[in-house]
């Protein structure tokens, strides 16, 4: 949600700081739409008959006086020529004197986009005869005060002040979605029933009808999970309770039973079993991805569990060789070391089954940039890479699988197709994720990666 808090941010700020750059350039350049410059040309008539009654009263110190108090004037400044072409004032810029000895006769000169704004001159007559010539030059608003300043303290004032405004318009837009969001993600964590807040729900925009709207669906999917809960639930029951009475007539059938029955009877009580186990992960699965309460999780040290699976598993096979490799330090993740657990003996008892007889499953255990890293590898014939994606799907086995003999089958293993999707959803409900790949010298390499708990947690 940052992420759409700072487009409207910056939407804000950029159309802002546009508006305030056009602004201040047409605050520069005004006068080039605009008739004021023509109009300034008409006070030089009080300047003109000023300087003329000056001269002729005073003479030149007095007129020379009149100019230096145009210093004290911000727009405006005067020049006076003698009949020999000699400024009264000792420094005359180049563009008043270029016009002052102009031939285009007592015509003003008028440029909106220059720093000398508008140049008027007129004859000035002395009481003793001599001509004198006047030469007022008006700046350029912008010109009177330093132009890189303005437009820096102009541009930074209208940064501050955008700023702030953009930055709470943009938090009053964000704020109803930052609040759906929460929703949302106690939604997706199972904290049922959802809690929109009721101001969202009020209001007429479409941000307030995607609240209204998820709030509709929200109530949908809640009824259909719960309905699919139950009917787990039933099913649970319906089946569990006729294989329940057939494990019983099964051991009745038992103390009747011939020797040459006990073959059947034993294939029998092992399909039986199998579909109890079947039935046990169906339901652990849909559990997984049904329900999504973290509120139990604890830290689980990754290492210790790995070592608990691998010795339980080379008790239960002790003819194969698991070969684990474990960090130095205690490794710790957040989550259900019941679910692990189950996870792990899914992944390390498929291998082995599935590794040539005479080699081994290396287990290794990494921590590298804040993730847990755990890779299980066999020595068997591997997967084709067509099948890789799908074995992560339930009821999907490679064709080794399919062609597992009578003693693979009477082993404990229940080669239904859903152990590794069972230990995908495992996984993935403590935010990880597991991936399968062929090894390069041969057997499958399933690795599954999981956050580490940080060691403030610890």
């Amino acid at each position: 949600m940052r992420g759409i808090f700072i487009r409207i941010y910056l939407a804000f700020m950029v159309t802002s700081l546009v508006a305030t750059l056009v602004t201040l350039l047409l605050a520069m350049y005004y006068r080039q739409w605009s008739n004021d410059s023509v109009n300034l040309i008409a006070p030089t008539g009080g300047y003109i008959s000023a300087a003329e009654l000056i001269l002729q009263r005073g003479g030149e110190p007095l007129l020379l006086e009149w100019l230096l108090t145009f210093e004290r004037h911000p727009s405006v400044n005067a020049y006076v020529f003698d009949d020999q072409g000699i400024s009264l004032l000792p420094h005359v810029p180049a563009d008043v004197l270029e016009y002052a000895f102009a031939s285009d006769s007592y015509q003003a000169r008028v440029n909106p986009l220059g720093q000398t704004e508008i140049l008027v001159k007129a004859p000035l007559q002395s009481h003793d005869g001599r001509v004198y010539l006047l030469v007022v030059e008006f700046l350029h608003p912008l010109a009177v005060f330093n132009l890189p300043a303005y437009l820096g303290w102009g541009f930074l004032a209208s940064l501050l002040l955008f700023a702030i405004w953009g930055f709470v318009l943009s938090r009053y837009m964000a704020r109803p979605l930052l609040s759906l969001q929460r929703s949302v993600r106690a939604f997706a964590d199972g904290q049922w029933p959802v809690r929109i807040a009721p101001k969202l729900l009020r209001r007429r925009d479409e941000i307030g009808e995607l609240g209204r709207e998820f709030g509709q669906m929200a109530e949908r999917l809640q009824r259909l999970i719960s309905d699919q809960r139950q009917l787990l639930r039933d099913v649970s029951h319906e089946l569990r309770s006729p294989l329940a009475r057939t494990a019983v007539a099964l051991e009745l059938a038992r103390l009747d039973a011939v020797p040459e029955q006990e073959e059947y009877l034993d294939r029998i009580e092992l399909e039986t079993q199998r579909l109890n186990e079947l039935i046990e992960d169906l339901l652990g699965m849909a559990r997984l991805e049904t329900v999504q309460d973290h509120s139990h999780w604890q830290s689980v040290n990754c290492a210790a569990l790995l070592q608990q699976v691998v010795a339980d598993a080379r008790f239960e096979r002790p003819q194969n060789v698991l070969q684990l490799n474990l960090p130095m330090d205690a490794v710790w993740v957040q989550g259900d070391a019941r679910l692990l657990t189950s996870a792990f003996e899914n992944i390390i008892r498929n291998a082995l089954l599935h590794t040539a007889s005479g080699t081994s499953v290396d287990i290794d255990l990494l921590c590298r940039r804040g993730q847990v890293r755990i890779s299980i590898r066999d020595h068997g014939p591997g997967v084709p890479e067509h099948l890789l994606a799908d074995l992560l799907r339930p009821f999907v086995r490679s064709e080794q699988a399919r062609e597992r003999s009578p003693d693979s089958l009477s082993s404990g293993h229940r080669g239904f197709g859903l152990g590794l999707a069972i230990a995908d959803r495992v996984i993935r409900h403590h935010r990880g994720n597991l991936q399968l790949s062929n090894h390069a010298q041969g057997g499958l390499v399933v690795t599954i990666q999981l956050p580490q708990e940080s060691s403030e947690d610890d």
